[in-house]
């Protein structure tokens, strides 16, 4: 049966197979559910830097806010 989810093949070393095997023992998990689980905290950590960062430029501008009970009210 066909899925709609993409399939990616990665090499790591010894090191991160052994850690990675140490969390599904733990997790009770798949090698390859601890490691997809791992990249989404990844990818989730890289997006809110990016908007962190966004956020501190909007903030170090000088210019009228408006409150945050206004814009959502």
């Amino acid at each position: 049966m066909p899925t709609a989810k993409k399939r990616i093949n990665i090499t790591v070393g010894d090191e991160v197979y052994e850690a990675l095997e140490r969390l599904s023992v733990e997790r009770d998990q798949p090698v390859a559910g601890v490691s997809l689980g791992l990249i989404e905290q990844a990818l989730e950590y890289q997006e809110d830097a990016y908007f962190s960062r966004v956020a501190d430029e909007r903030l170090a501008r000088k210019q009228k806010r408006v409150p945050h009970a206004k814009a959502w009210g």
